[in-house]
């Protein structure tokens, strides 16, 4: 029997990639947690403790989104264009990445998205991942199970490399686990034939995952989370980041549609769906089993309590809403929801926007996604200004000074704005959460970009599809009771803008933005870099009440410029992992 002993630990890419078991001919397993205290039978010849061995991918997720307590502060949206936190002090996130010292981040451990630590459990999945293939023939447990955790482990590996490459660049692709002999300096591939591979990898869980799977088991993947991700993939390396990092890459645009069809063919089929907009919140919140099942294709839950960290320090805002700080939201992302009844972006003359009474007959996602002045809050009305004409008074309840005239207090919103997607809607009760890693229409617009691009019209429908772009991009619109997209946009170009821009509206707050505004190479443009805020006036007696029919003044205004260069398009690689040798590099600019 092969026994567990203890030996020097190998750093490998950032991770503690310890000297697993590569073969049935080597002569050691190396103690790891995941098998503290068993030998290699133990391991990989017992159903049950290889179950639990590939369950690690489930349990311990690559970091926790929103369920951090003050890791981070605020949203990870904060550090793209939508948001900022509304947490100043020099630590935060938010703050590190305004100044561009992405630096910071690495070492931040209330930056999970991007530091060191996240980075390393990326590869430990990755290792966990090829041990559940690599060893699967010692299984002795049913082929149901173990079609299970094949699928489960291909997709962990997918899933993982899909992350390291959006977040840190194209990867060595490593298909089983690195023994003591292994070469160390491996070149590091492009992240369009990472991005590549992962689709493989998702192809690969596909053929082994069920459609659907019971609702006690959300937290694992599906086949159609599998062909999901894929889409995503395929995305990724079909846009501008993936395709010119080297030159001219492959054109990728119509397997991104076809494998964006083919997710949205298998979940139709199954019997995934849009929700309905009077089932929307159920989504994202409550225990509303029914209901997120049908449109989260994979994802995780959690209870937040009331005063927790997670609650208080990155949901709910100070003020009357009992918090501690909150998500400031860029007026730029409010200016992105259209007008309802027209369809039409509040810069047309002809939406019927009111810059005067800004926030009525928007599309219903302004209203669930953003708490404004006026706006209702688990029955509580936000008061949200920074003069008051008749006293003088400067802030409100809910948008606080008391030292600088022109800073609000720390904890307060600094734009006029908080951000409401993750806000309960009972007061002083726990808020079950759901959070979906990919939902059906994240892919309905996968599908709605990559055609587009692929057959240069939002009109054109093959014949291999189920959709047109513009088809596609209408069933998110009419969802949230929004018109089809207006006939003005039905060219490549300008449905190009509007496909950025319905991302932005369907996805926000959903972690996606960032990575978006980098795969489109747009985030060192003024318009996807700075911070604006509206600046509400209070008015006294006497006002025009039809020049200002609300009793307030609306003036958006420039807030702050946000550093963001070109290599900002990528993190900061742990700087010891570029020190193994010449081949594995640091990313551009860095």
């Amino acid at each position: 029997m092969i026994k567990l002993t203890k030996i020097n630990t190998l750093f490998v890419f950032g991770v503690i990639m310890t000297l697993l078991f590569s073969s049935c001919k080597s002569d050691y397993l190396d103690k790891m947690p995941e098998a503290e205290g068993y030998d290699f039978d133990k391991v990989f010849k017992d159903s049950l403790n290889y179950r639990n061995f590939c369950e690690y991918l489930v349990i311990h997720p690559l970091f926790l989104h929103l369920q951090n307590g003050v890791s981070p502060y605020g949203s990870f949206d904060d550090i793209s264009d939508n948001s900022i936190s509304t947490a100043t002090f020099s630590g935060v996130p938010s703050v590190q990445c305004q100044i561009g010292n992405y630096y910071a981040m690495r070492s931040n451990g209330d930056a999970p998205m991007s530091n060191n630590t996240t980075w390393g459990e990326t590869w430990k999945h990755i290792r966990i991942a090829n041990h559940g293939i690599r060893n699967i023939e010692y299984y002795p447990g049913s082929e149901t199970s173990r079609n299970k955790i094949l699928g489960m482990c291909y997709f962990y590996r997918a899933f993982s490399y899909m992350d390291l490459a959006r977040r840190w660049g194209g990867m060595p692709y490593l298909f089983a686990p690195l023994d003591a002999s292994a070469e160390m300096d491996i070149p590091r591939l492009s992240i369009q034939e990472t991005l590549k591979l992962a689709a493989i990898d998702c192809d690969s869980a596909a053929m082994y995952l069920q459609d659907v799977i019971p609702m006690s088991e959300f937290q694992h993947p599906t086949r159609v989370a599998a062909l999901a991700i894929k889409s995503r993939c395929l995305l990724y390396a079909a846009s501008d980041l993936a395709r010119y990092e080297n030159g001219a890459g492959e054109d990728l645009w119509e397997e991104a549609s076809f494998a964006a069809d083919a997710a949205l063919k298998a979940a139709e089929n199954a019997g995934y769906e849009l929700v309905p907009w009077s089932d929307y919140y159920y989504v994202f919140k409550d225990n509303q089993d029914e209901v997120y099942t049908k449109e989260a294709l994979f994802g995780r839950r959690a209870q937040i309590n009331w005063g927790s960290d997670a609650y208080t320090n990155t949901i709910r805002p100070p003020g009357i809403l009992s918090g501690k700080y909150g998500v400031a939201v860029n007026q730029l992302l409010v200016d992105d929801f259209e007008m309802q009844a027209t369809g039409l972006p509040i810069d047309d003359p002809e939406s019927g926007y009111q810059p005067q009474n800004p926030y009525i007959g928007r599309d219903p996602r302004f209203e669930y996604n953003i708490i404004y002045n006026g706006s209702t809050v688990m029955t509580r009305k936000l008061q949200i200004w920074q003069l008051d004409e008749a006293t003088g008074a400067v802030g409100s309840v809910d948008c606080k000074y008391s030292i600088s005239p022109s800073t609000p207090d720390m904890g307060f919103t600094q734009t006029g704005y908080y951000a409401k997607k993750w806000m309960g809607q009972t007061w002083n009760t726990t808020l079950p959460q759901v959070w979906p890693y990919i939902r059906l229409a994240e892919v309905y617009l996968n599908f709605a970009e990559a055609a587009n691009e692929a057959w240069n019209s939002p009109d054109v429908k093959d014949s291999r599809c189920l959709y047109s772009a513009a088809e596609a991009l209408n069933k998110v619109r009419n969802r949230a009771l929004m018109p089809n997209v207006h006939s003005k946009f039905l060219n490549k170009n300008a449905f190009r803008e509007r496909t950025r821009k319905e991302r932005r509206i369907e996805l926000c707050f959903e972690e996606h933005r960032l990575f978006d505004i980098r795969r489109w190479k747009i985030g060192t443009l003024p318009e996807n870099r700075d911070i604006w805020r509206m600046k509400i006036t209070k008015l006294a007696a006497g006002y025009d009440a039809g020049t200002y029919p609300t009793g307030f003044r609306y003036e958006p205004e420039f807030l702050m410029r946000r550093v963001f260069e070109d290599r900002h398009n990528l993190f900061v690689i742990k700087l010891d992992d570029t020190r193994i040798g010449p081949n594995f590099k640091q990313n551009p600019g860095w």
